[in-house]
């Protein structure tokens, strides 16, 4: 099957020692090939992030197990700023949506280590197999 390769990415910004959720604009389904987080600025203390292919799983309120959307996980030890995966292979498609009403987006759950705010970008390669 035919596909196109897409690729993007996001800057956004995070407070140390909080979970933030950040919204990625991506295709709504895909076959993601490369993804790195690096942090831009501050102090390198380390994080973990975990990326969903729903903002249901990110809601700390939800019902649903931590692992039903779960899509890949981004770790970066202490003073380590980049986590990167060169070689996923991870088909997704956002269950937020409907076919007649696709959401274009995932989410990444990120928790930075340290103290302060801190500026990251996620980077990444996604091929987007065509319909015929």
């Amino acid at each position: 099957m035919p596909s196109t390769v897409w690729s993007g990415e996001k800057t956004f910004t995070a407070t140390s020692a909080t979970a933030t959720v950040v919204a990625i604009p991506m295709p709504h389904r895909g076959i993601l090939k490369r993804a790195t987080l690096a942090q831009a600025s501050g102090t390198n203390a380390g994080f973990t992030a975990d990326l969903y292919t729903s903002k249901q799983d990110t809601e700390p309120n939800s019902t649903l197990p931590a692992s039903v959307f779960h899509l890949a996980t981004f770790t970066a030890a202490n003073n380590v700023a980049v986590s990167e995966n060169n070689d996923l292979s991870l088909s997704y498609l956002n269950r937020d949506g409907t076919p007649t009403n696709p959401q274009r987006y995932l989410y990444l759950k990120i928790t930075p280590a340290g103290s302060g705010a801190k500026n990251f970008v996620l980077s990444v390669t996604v091929d987007t197999p065509t319909l015929r």
